[in-house]
């Protein structure tokens, strides 16, 4: 009996730190808008990048409270091309070989939100009928 308690207790301490997001929602606001602040001071001087800087705010402010969003992939890259050059010309970094296949990437992105309250998907029961081609009908259930 002393292991099957031990493996309860294991069990339930999992099932809190996977259920309980909300405090790393919080850190990553707050990262998310340490960095983004960040890139909009580096790229003062121009109002296109700072305007592509606040849509990926507002994306990914969307994105923690729930909606579902859809990422302008330029938006995202002219951001972290900034950020990027920023580090890398600190600290003389040359990682331009690795940023190529992004060239090819979908320059659209869609994501899901998350912290949201629906259930993730819908349950379609069909009845249960031998030889029933000709009598469809769907019955949802969430």
């Amino acid at each position: 009996m002393k292991k099957e308690n031990e493996k309860d207790k294991k069990k339930k301490r999992g099932e809190d730190i996977v259920r309980d997001w909300q405090p790393l929602f919080a850190r990553l606001r707050d990262t998310i808008d340490w960095a983004l602040d960040i890139a909009c001071r580096l790229a003062r001087d121009y109002d296109e990048e700072i305007e592509a800087i606040e849509r990926v705010r507002a994306y990914l402010h969307g994105w923690l409270d729930g909606r579902r969003i859809d990422i302008d992939m330029r938006d995202v890259l002219t951001t972290l091309a900034i950020l990027f050059a920023a580090i890398e010309i600190d600290l003389g970094i040359d990682s331009s070989a690795l940023l190529a296949p992004l060239r090819t990437a979908p320059r659209m992105l869609h994501l899901p939100g998350i912290a949201r309250d629906e259930f993730p998907t819908v349950v379609i029961r069909m009845p249960r009928r031998r030889n029933a081609a000709n009598a469809f009908t769907h019955l949802a259930a969430a």
